[in-house]
């Protein structure tokens, strides 16, 4: 697989696994093309995209199996990148998943096969956006969109993970309500983030992209709230 292909397939395929659909209203990338195709443990095919056309939206997100694989061919056409640098993001937030390359052989284009379960330490479902770029000397290669993962929620980790902070979250609220700031603030966040986990495993996003991001904020709202309605852990006045 050659290098600058090999970064391309990495945001198509974020962690070796998330495949970078495109934008919002079709599978659109920059300076670049690229297609994909999802089969399952028995080698059929279960979905498939191409840059240009109207797949990997939110109501129409690129499907994958976490027993299969992901097949991926792409190129850069005539745009040659060198000392390039690449990253990819999920729900707009950083991930680790960055690096550099020099392409000093000036490859444009690659393709190749993942192995999706393989690349993860843990099963999990749900619908993700993700987005990505590689830039460097003589262009970049851009893109954003949505994947879903197949599968029962109820038999991965990540979903009883956020079942476990909602609940966490709930206990500091309590103790918020009895006046602790800290445990209000604290367990907001957490509720929030539980939450947040739940909605994407469950691949229910009423807010698009933004979902997660507004689902802490509004569980820190709620925290905060809990606090200035709740009672106080401050010593009744001696009338004696």
């Amino acid at each position: 697989m050659r290098p600058v292909m090999r970064l391309l397939a990495t945001l198509a395929i974020p962690a070796a696994l998330l495949a970078l659909p495109a934008s919002a209203g079709a599978f659109g990338l920059t300076n670049c093309t690229l297609a994909l195709t999802s089969l399952d443990a028995n080698k059929i095919q279960i979905d498939s995209a191409a840059s240009g056309a109207p797949d990997s939206t939110q109501d129409n997100p690129f499907l994958i199996d976490w027993a299969g694989t992901v097949e991926w061919n792409g190129t850069m056409g005539g745009l040659v990148i060198t000392n390039h640098r690449w990253h990819v993001d999920i729900f707009r937030l950083p991930t680790t998943l960055s690096g550099s390359d020099a392409n000093e052989a000036g490859d444009t284009n690659g393709d190749g096969t993942v192995d999706v379960g393989a690349n993860v330490p843990f099963r999990f479902t749900g619908l993700y956006y993700v987005s990505g770029a590689i830039s460097g000397t003589g262009g970049a290669c851009d893109g954003s969109g949505w994947m879903k993962v197949n599968g029962d929620p109820l038999a991965t980790i990540p979903f009883w993970a956020g079942i476990v902070i909602l609940l966490v979250g709930l206990l500091l609220a309590w103790y918020g309500w009895r006046g602790s700031w800290p445990g209000a603030v604290v367990g907001g966040l957490l509720f929030g983030l539980g939450a947040a986990i739940l909605l994407v495993t469950l691949a229910f996003l009423p807010l698009g992209s933004i979902t997660p991001l507004a689902t802490v904020v509004v569980g820190l709202l709620l925290g905060i709230a809990v606090r200035l309605f709740g009672g106080s852990t401050a010593p009744a006045p001696d009338t004696a």
